[in-house]
């Protein structure tokens, strides 16, 4: 009879075991999903050439850039905005951020914009290699791409003092 009534406490703690662990996983779970959504942040640098005057744009006026207002860097030159192609992932977060406005909304500001005659779109490229080259090489051009794709010829500039690198950069997206 002793045997049975271990067996039956033996049998609870384990039980009792058991179910504290659950419950730990189930609290740790939570981080454990906030850090791999973490993983999954992709950051956007906004590209100019290596030579650039330019060390800092605010978010606002990195908007006013991409939408052709006529923006000039410090040492006078009009930006050269270049974009990567409608509906890419990297395209629709940087209107999302950037310019707050959905692929709809910037489609439909260029359609308004061009019916008034004012300022056009920043030029589509197709190819990043090209984006970075035209970057690298015509004067005020201003771009952006994933930190890991730049070439040595352009480097990231901070956005509202931040670089890409940087945890509270405004220039994230989830994939």
């Amino acid at each position: 009879m002793k045997r049975i009534g271990f067996a039956r406490g033996a049998s609870r703690a384990c039980t009792w075991l058991a179910l504290g662990m659950c419950c730990a996983l189930l609290i740790l779970f939570p981080s454990a999903e906030r850090s791999a959504k973490a993983a999954n942040r992709v950051a956007l640098a906004v590209v100019v050439a290596k030579g650039s005057p330019v060390q800092d744009l605010s978010l606002r006026a990195l908007k006013r850039v991409f939408v052709n207002e006529g923006v000039s860097d410090p040492s006078g030159r009009r930006y050269v905005p270049f974009n990567h192609p409608a509906r890419t992932s990297d395209r629709l977060a940087f209107d999302a951020i950037a310019l707050e406005m959905s692929a709809e909304q910037v489609s439909q500001f260029w359609i308004e914009r061009k019916v008034h005659g004012i300022a056009r779109p920043p030029r589509s490229v197709d190819s990043l290699a090209l984006l970075l080259r035209l970057v690298a090489r015509l004067p005020g051009a201003i771009g952006y791409a994933r930190p890991a794709q730049l070439s040595g010829d352009v480097r990231a500039i901070r956005i509202n003092g931040k670089l890409p690198n940087d945890p509270s950069y405004p220039l994230t997206f989830s994939e």
